[in-house]
C-alpha cells in the first residue's frame, strides 16, 4: 500500500513540475492554455489513438464483408475517416449548444466561457491526433495538410489561453458539413457511391458548406478581420488577433475554391447519372 502511495506522490509530483516548466515556457508567449489544460489535450488525444485502433476491431465484426474487400489504402483511410466523423458530431455538437451563449455573445472580441473553454481543449487532443497523421503519412497527404493541420493546433491553443473564443464557433461549425462528407467518404469505400442514401448525403453535404463555409464563417471572418483593422483586439495578444483575421479571410478564399469544385461533383453526383441512363434509354427506344 505504502508503494502504491510513493508512485501516486511521485507522479503527482512530476505533474507540478511539469506544469511549472510549461507554464514559465508558454504563459510569456500569451498561451497560458497550454499550461492550464495540457493534461485534458494527452487524455484526448490517447482517447482519440485508442478509438483510431479500435476501429478495424469494430468494424471487422459488424461488417466483415465490406471490410474485407477494401485495399490496405482503403482500410487505413476508413479508420480515420470514422474518427474524424465521431470527432465531427461532437464538435459540432458542442458548438450548436454555445452558438448563442450570452457570455460569448455579449462581446465577441472579448466573451469567455470556462466550460467552452474546457470542451475547446478537448477538441484540441484531436487536432493534435490529426496532425500526426498528417506527419507519419506525409507522402500521402502533402505539405498543405501538414500546414492546415498544423494552423489548427495554434488557433485552438490560442482560443484556449482566454483569447477571441468566440470565433472557435464560426472556425469550427464547419465540421457540420464535415459530418456529411465523412459519410460520404465512407459510403464510397464500401461501395455505396451509386446509392441514393449517397446522393442524398451529398445534398445535405452540399447545403451545409454553403450555408455554414461559404455563409456564416464567411461572415464572421470579416466582421473579426473589420474589427482587427480599426484597432479592436479586445484582450487577444494584437499578433494573434492579426493571426485570426488573415486565417478567416485565407478560409474564406479556400471555401470559395472549394466550392466550384463541389458543385462540379454534385452535378456529376446528382444529375449525370439520371442524365446518362435517360439516354442510354432513349438510345434503347430509338432502335
Amino acid at each position: 500500500m505504502s508503494h502504491v502511495v510513493t508512485v501516486a506522490d511521485g507522479l503527482s509530483a512530476l505533474a507540478s513540475r511539469m506544469d511549472s516548466t510549461i507554464q514559465a515556457v508558454f504563459d510569456p508567449l500569451h498561451l497560458t492554455g497550454v499550461g492550464a489544460y495540457w493534461r485534458v489535450v494527452i487524455v484526448s488525444l490517447l482517447v482519440h489513438v485508442t478509438i483510431f485502433k479500435a476501429v478495424p476491431i469494430v468494424t471487422k465484426q459488424l461488417m466483415p464483408r465490406v471490410y474485407e474487400q477494401m485495399s490496405n489504402v482503403d482500410k487505413r483511410s476508413w479508420n480515420i475517416c470514422v474518427v474524424t466523423l465521431l470527432h465531427s458530431v461532437l464538435d459540432s455538437a458542442f458548438i450548436i449548444a454555445y452558438i448563442n451563449d450570452p457570455a460569448l455573445n455579449g462581446d465577441k472580441m472579448r466573451g469567455y466561457n470556462e466550460q467552452f473553454e474546457y470542451l475547446l481543449a478537448t477538441a484540441l487532443g484531436y487536432y493534435v491526433w490529426d496532425l500526426s497523421i498528417c506527419l507519419s503519412d506525409y507522402s500521402n497527404y502533402g505539405l498543405m495538410y501538414l500546414i492546415h493541420g498544423g494552423l489548427g493546433v495554434f488557433g485552438l491553443i490560442v482560443i484556449t489561453s482566454r483569447q477571441l473564443q468566440f470565433y472557435a464557433i464560426p472556425y469550427l461549425l464547419p465540421e457540420l458539413s464535415s459530418v456529411f462528407l465523412n459519410i460520404r467518404h465512407l459510403l464510397k469505400y464500401a461501395g455505396k457511391a451509386n446509392s441514393l442514401v449517397y446522393k442524398v448525403n451529398f445534398l445535405l453535404f452540399l447545403v451545409a458548406f454553403i450555408s455554414i463555409r461559404v455563409g456564416f464563417e464567411t461572415y464572421h471572418s470579416f466582421y473579426l478581420a473589420l474589427n482587427v483593422y480599426r484597432g479592436d483586439t479586445g484582450d487577444a495578444f494584437y499578433p494573434f488577433a492579426v493571426y485570426f483575421a488573415i486565417l478567416g479571410i485565407t478560409l474564406t478564399t479556400l471555401n470559395l475554391i472549394w466550392l466550384r469544385q463541389i458543385l462540379n461533383a454534385a452535378y456529376y453526383t446528382l444529375f449525370a447519372g439520371a442524365s446518362k441512363r435517360t439516354k442510354e434509354a432513349q438510345a434503347r427506344k430509338d432502335e
